[in-house]
């Protein structure tokens, strides 16, 4: 099995697949190729990807967007594997300018969490969001 750092994948939780999510892709896509980041493979959560591990979901191939079925209803959840450090914050910090109203939350792909199911990582992620957002106000 290949090591986490050698994959670069970015996995987006949303909300529906329409014409906004296409839109969304591809300024994600302009995104990475500005940043130099055309390695990185966008990948959908799909209803399927929910019960599978974290490691499942980000090495899942993609053809076709519209026959997919995006599992809804989700938070806006950015999972992103194949990163340094630096690199991520580069990303996040270009990706929240395009960004409207409801903000997108990050997370790394990490060796502890590769093996736990999506669904428990996605509440894990957004409680402690929560949790920070609420410790600001």
């Amino acid at each position: 099995m290949p090591k986490i750092q050698d994959l670069a994948h970015l996995l987006c939780c949303c909300w529906d697949l329409n014409w906004r999510m296409l839109s969304r892709l591809l300024q994600i896509k302009q995104l990475l190729k500005e940043l130099d980041g055309e390695f990185l493979e966008v990948i959908f959560c799909t209803e399927d990807m929910i019960s599978s591990s974290l490691w499942e979901a980000v090495n899942t191939k993609q053809s076709d967007l519209e026959a997919l079925k995006i599992a809804k209803p989700l938070p806006k959840i950015c999972f992103m594997s194949g990163l340094s450090g630096e690199e991520m914050m580069m990303f996040i910090d270009a990706f929240q300018e395009t960004e409207g109203e409801e903000k997108t939350v990050f997370a790394a792909v990490v060796p502890n969490a590769a093996d736990k199911p999506l669904e428990e990582l996605i509440k894990e992620i957004m409680g402690d969001h929560e949790m920070l957002l609420s410790a600001r106000r």
